[in-house]
C-alpha cells in the first residue's frame, strides 16, 4: 500500500471526530425539524401524543384514507387557475388512477357475499437521479429511476400486501455500476415487525426471490436507534443475509447519524460493508420506504448536511471513500423534491485519486391529493 493510500485510510476517521465535534457543539436554540407537509393524516388522539412526544423524532407517514375518500375528494377539486396548480392536476390524476386500480383488483377479488371493506389508499414514490464522476479515465455517467408503491387488499386478505419496487433485496446502499431493476411481489406480515417477501425480479429469464425482514424504531433518550436485519434468496444469486444499525441524535434541527451496514451472499462468500456519517440541519423529514433511505440521508425532505461515506467488497480494506454535501429541497409543488450533491470520491481502481463528481435528483411523493375538494 502507497503511503497516500495510508494517508486515505484515516480520512474517514478524521472526518468522523470532526463531525462528532461540531455535533457536540451545536445547541438546542433551533426548533426541531418539521415534518414533511406531505401527506397529513393524524386524528386527535394521534395529535395528542405525538405533541407530548419529541416532535423531531416523528416521521409521518403516507395518507390513510380510503381510495373511495381519496376519488370523491379528487372529482370536487376546483379547476386549475394556473401553472402550479395545472401540475397538481396531473399530480392528482396519476394518484387517483392508481386508486381507481387499487379499488377495482380488491373487489374483483373478494369473497361474494361478504360486506365489503373501505380499501386504504396505495401512495407511492417515483425519483429520478443522475450522477456523474470525472474518473483519470473519463467520466463516469450514471441514471437512476426509483420507484416504490405498496397495495393493501383488506378484501382479499388484511395481511397481504402487493409490492413494486427498484430498490435492491438487501436494501443497502446501491452501487453506481448495479443495474437497476424492478421487483414485484407479495408482502405477508407475520408479526408486527416482521414481514415475509416472495416475487420476481424484473429480468430475462425473471429472477425468482424472498426474504424475510424485521426492522424497527427505538428511542434511547436524546438518541434513535434504527436496527435492521434480513435474510433473502434469488435464484440467480443464491442465499444471503443483510443487517445494519442507524443511531441519530438530535440538537433542535441539527442531528448527527452514523450509519453501519454489511452483508453476506453464499456465492461470493465474503462479507461486504459500508459506513456513512451525516452531520446536517433538517428543516422536514420524508418517511423512508427502504433502509437505504438512512445511508443515504435521503428521508430528508428539507435540509442540507455533510456525508461522508465508505463502502468495501470484504473486510480487508474500503473500495472507496466519499465525501459529499446535499441540499435538498421541495418546489413550489410541495410533494415535488430535488436536490443536489457535489461530492470527492477515492477509489482504488484509481489508485486512490480524487475524483469529483455530482448527483441531481428529483423525487415525488403521490401520498396524498395536492388539489383535494374543497367543502362548503
Amino acid at each position: 500500500m502507497t503511503c497516500r493510500a495510508a494517508r486515505l485510510r484515516f480520512l474517514p476517521l478524521l472526518a468522523s471526530a470532526l463531525v462528532v465535534l461540531a455535533g457536540c457543539a451545536t445547541t438546542a436554540r433551533d426548533g426541531p425539524p418539521i415534518v414533511a407537509p406531505q401527506p397529513r393524516s393524524m386524528t386527535t388522539t394521534e395529535a395528542v401524543a405525538a405533541a407530548n412526544h419529541r416532535e423531531h423524532h416523528a416521521r409521518q407517514r403516507p395518507s390513510e384514507a380510503s381510495t373511495g375518500e381519496v376519488l370523491a375528494r379528487s372529482a370536487e377539486a376546483q379547476a386549475p387557475l394556473d401553472a402550479r396548480e395545472r401540475l397538481d392536476e396531473l399530480h392528482d390524476r396519476a394518484y387517483a388512477r392508481m386508486q381507481q386500480f387499487v379499488e377495482a383488483t380488491d373487489r374483483r377479488f373478494a369473497r361474494r357475499g361478504t360486506t365489503l371493506l373501505p380499501v386504504p389508499a396505495a401512495p407511492f414514490r417515483v425519483g429520478l437521479g443522475a450522477e456523474a464522476i470525472d474518473h483519470p479515465d473519463g467520466t463516469d455517467l450514471d441514471l437512476n429511476l426509483a420507484f416504490d408503491l405498496t397495495l393493501r387488499l383488506p378484501n382479499i386478505e388484511r395481511r397481504l400486501r402487493i409490492f413494486v419496487t427498484s430498490d435492491e433485496l438487501d436494501e443497502g446502499p446501491r452501487d453506481p455500476n448495479d443495474r437497476s431493476t424492478v421487483r414485484a411481489g407479495l408482502r405477508y406480515e407475520l408479526e408486527k415487525y416482521l414481514n415475509f417477501d416472495i416475487g420476481v425480479k424484473g429480468d430475462l429469464p425473471p429472477v425468482a426471490f424472498m426474504s424475510l425482514k424485521w426492522a424497527r424504531q427505538y428511542a434511547l433518550g436524546r438518541w434513535d436507534f434504527y436496527p435492521f436485519a434480513k435474510l433473502f434468496a434469488e435464484t440467480d444469486e443464491s442465499v444471503g443475509y443483510a443487517a445494519a444499525m442507524t443511531f441519530d441524535r438530535w440538537s433542535g434541527q441539527r442531528f448527527f447519524r452514523t450509519s453501519s451496514y454489511v452483508k453476506w451472499r453464499d456465492d461470493r462468500d465474503r462479507t461486504e460493508w459500508s459506513q456513512s456519517v451525516v452531520f446536517a440541519r433538517a428543516h422536514e423529514l420524508i418517511v423512508p420506504e427502504r433502509y437505504g433511505s438512512y445511508l443515504r440521508a435521503t428521508d430528508i425532505g428539507r435540509g442540507h448536511g455533510l456525508r461522508l461515506h465508505a463502502a468495501g467488497a470484504d473486510l480487508h480494506g474500503a473500495t472507496y471513500y466519499e465525501a459529499s454535501w446535499f441540499y435538498k429541497r421541495p418546489t413550489w409543488n410541495p410533494w415535488l423534491y430535488w436536490s443536489v450533491e457535489p461530492l470527492v470520491r477515492w477509489d482504488r481502481r484509481y489508485d486512490w485519486h480524487a475524483d469529483p463528481g455530482i448527483r441531481l435528483a428529483l423525487d415525488a411523493l403521490f401520498w396524498d391529493l395536492a388539489r383535494p375538494g374543497r367543502r362548503p
